[in-house]
């Protein structure tokens, strides 16, 4: 999965939990989730990408005046094909790993919730599981070739060392998140309590959620929702 590739699954994932929104709202959302540090997405990227979406048909532009409003503003919505989209990305990001980039897998760790089902959820879980043992295997291959040859620096032994407890490690913990998944933790889509949680009293999503009801009565009465 390329690095746009989790740029657009955190775009597309925003626009679902949120919609219909507009793009100040959005890029609020993903900066509170610090998504400039752990997952390299700029400002900037998320209205670019927000326009990439809307050319290539995975999310909907609507011009709303809103009120007393002088100027129209651009609220978004998902359309089928995004959100099928969306799907496929976290799917993805559960199940295919990256020794050294995590960002795909954070990610879809955060819409998981809101876009699969648990059933789904503990299949991805599981196949990154194989996934992360292959790679361990790997790096123990690679590991004994390079002590057997004595070619490379002592050194180099050391850093593909990193690539086997890095992913054993994650293994630990991919085993218990699906063993608490398994139990009964979590809210999955489709169950009951999903909207259960609430922001706390002064959050700006309260907000959101007022301006969001006024986006829904606007797109409502244009018959503008798919």
């Amino acid at each position: 999965m390329l690095a746009s590739d989790t740029t657009r699954m955190l775009v597309l994932g925003v626009c679902v939990l949120f919609e219909p929104a507009n793009g100040y709202q959005l890029r609020r959302e993903l900066l509170s989730w610090n998504v400039q540090s752990w997952a390299n997405v700029n400002p900037g990227s998320i209205y670019s990408m927000l326009a990439t979406l809307a050319k290539q048909g995975l999310v909907l532009r609507h011009d709303l005046t809103i009120g007393d409003a002088v100027r129209p503003i651009a609220v978004y919505t998902t359309t089928p094909e995004g959100r099928k989209e969306l799907k496929a990305l976290v799917e993805d990001g559960l199940a295919v790993v990256k020794a050294f980039d995590q960002s795909a897998f954070y990610a879809a760790l955060s819409l998981m919730p809101v876009v699969l089902g648990r059933s789904r959820v503990v299949a991805r879980l599981t196949l990154r599981l194989k996934n992360l043992e292959t790679m361990i295997a790997e790096a123990r291959e690679t590991i004994a070739a390079v002590r057997k040859t004595k070619i490379s620096p002592p050194h180099v032994a050391r850093l593909f060392g990193l690539a086997e407890v890095l992913p054993e490690a994650e293994r630990e913990w991919v085993e218990g998140l699906l063993g608490d998944i398994r139990a009964g933790a979590m809210v999955f889509r489709g169950e009951p309590g999903t909207e259960s949680w609430h922001p706390l009293p002064g959050d700006p999503a309260w907000r959101m959620r007022a301006e969001r009801e006024q986006y829904l009565g606007e797109l409502r009465r244009r018959g503008a929702l798919s």
